[in-house]
């Protein structure tokens, strides 16, 4: 009763029943925090970046309906929001009370309608089980191909957005529901050998690849697919892709030779490569050899967690660190790749804080060079122009056991600037340009 008095006493005098509906009012008025929208007094955020596992979404807030004017009421310094059930003629008696204003905020329904439109058709999925057996032969058999089962969490979200807004912080890592896949081992030996679990999974978008590119992803996918490593034992992308020529059914797709991009045999293999590492990073596996790209290449996005591989010269190789056999499955669905490892899950929790994209290099001036090898007058472009800069992520693993240390790992990338660079053909002899070559576009 104290409190209601020191509420009600600065009131002129009135009805009974406009006191109670007043306190009843201001007693059941929501917080900022737990409104539809928030509110921003200096200026405001101009873009923000939406984060996953494997995708951001850069958004422009000017070019989005997100942020909205809308009347601020307050009372003693605090941002209310009047009940929903308060007749016209109620809230009219209350707003007399009340300091209106106009402020900039985050719109719920705005937020929610673009996650929807945008973000959710590369989240949103339905958990699908996988059964792992032998056959008679000792060959691994699938029975499909687990997925966990996602949705955005849209209330978590516009809070988090709301919070990102006010405090101007341009990155907002969306919050994902999650239904773990059932995993049924139905084989003994796979069981004795460790293979019990789900540990983690890697994805990678190929959408603009050309026929023969696709065609190198998929059976450079397939050489992964069912692969065991033993515990205690290091993997390498090479051994395990063996042979990349015409008789192990790749084509010739672009890789980056130097600084040319030029066609050659299992162009587009890093992409598998990229994938596996994702699945293993999070799975807390120790890299114990990678290499990035010479520059930026898109099918990587976002930039700083590819892996360039041309064995032997270039590899990708990591360790198995778990008390028991690992097993990897590939696949492919519509333009995303995805690898999953299974095996004994250990006592560890991985996050990727990251990107971080700093030490920008404009695009040199334009390259050309003359060659016999194409005819006179003829050109051709044999490197893109692409900015330059570095990037950095940070893998942090903890442990449920807090007696553990955290480990941070520093996953750093220089992606070089390139020029546009022609080939225009003439009768002089050709110059010939030496250096790394990595089959990764």
């Amino acid at each position: 009763m104290a409190h209601q008095k020191k509420v009600t006493s600065d009131f002129p005098p009135s009805t009974q029943m406009t006191k109670k509906l007043l306190t009843s009012a201001l007693a059941l008025l929501i917080i900022l925090s737990f409104s539809s929208y928030a509110f921003a007094d200096e200026e405001p955020l101009n873009s923000m970046r939406i984060k996953t596992d494997f995708n951001i979404w850069k958004v422009n807030l000017n070019r989005v309906d997100w942020i909205k004017e809308y009347p601020d009421l307050s009372w003693n310094g605090f941002d209310i929001k009047l009940p929903e059930y308060l007749t016209d003629d109620q809230a009219q008696e209350v707003s007399n009370y009340l300091t209106e204003a106009t402020k900039m905020g985050v719109d719920k329904t705005e937020i929610k309608a673009y996650l929807e439109k945008v973000v959710a058709p590369e989240i949103t999925r339905d958990k699908q089980d996988v059964s792992i057996d032998l056959s008679e032969k000792g060959d691994v058999v699938f029975d499909g191909f687990a997925f966990h089962g996602q949705e955005i969490d849209y209330e978590k979200a516009y809070h988090l957005f709301r919070e990102a807004y006010l405090t101007k912080e341009p990155d907002v890592r969306l919050p994902i529901k999650q239904i773990d896949p059932e995993i049924k081992i139905l084989s003994d030996e796979l069981r004795d050998k460790g293979i019990t679990k789900l540990i983690s999974t890697g994805e990678t978008n190929f959408s603009g690849s050309p026929y023969n590119r696709r065609n190198n992803i998929k059976v450079g996918l397939n050489s992964f697919d069912k692969k065991l490593i033993p515990p205690g034992e290091e993997g390498g992308a090479g051994d395990i892709l063996g042979t990349v020529d015409q008789t192990t059914g790749y084509l010739e797709e672009l890789v980056i030779k130097g600084d040319k991009t030029v066609p050659e045999y299992g162009g587009g293999l890093c992409q598998v490569s990229t994938t596996v590492y994702r699945s293993l990073l999070f799975g807390g596996f120790p890299i114990t050899q990678r290499r990035n790209h010479s520059y930026a290449v898109s099918y990587y996005d976002p930039q700083g967690l590819d892996a360039t591989i041309y064995p032997p010269s270039v590899d990708l190789k990591f360790l198995n660190d778990t008390p028991g056999h690992i097993l990897i499955q590939t696949v492919t669905v519509g333009d995303k790749a995805y690898s999953n490892v299974y095996g004994t899950p250990v006592d560890r929790h991985v996050d990727l804080i990251g990107p971080y994209y700093y030490d920008y290099k404009g695009i040199p001036p334009s390259r050309t060079e003359y060659t016999d090898k194409l005819k006179p007058g003829e050109k051709k472009i044999v490197g893109g122009a692409h900015a330059g800069f570095k990037a950095s992520w940070y893998r942090r693993i903890s442990h449920a056991d807090e007696a553990k240390e955290d480990i941070i790992e520093h996953i750093y990338s220089d992606y070089q600037a390139r020029p546009l660079y022609t080939l225009i053909g003439e009768d002089a002899p050709a110059q010939t340009n030496v250096g790394v070559t990595e089959n990764g576009t």
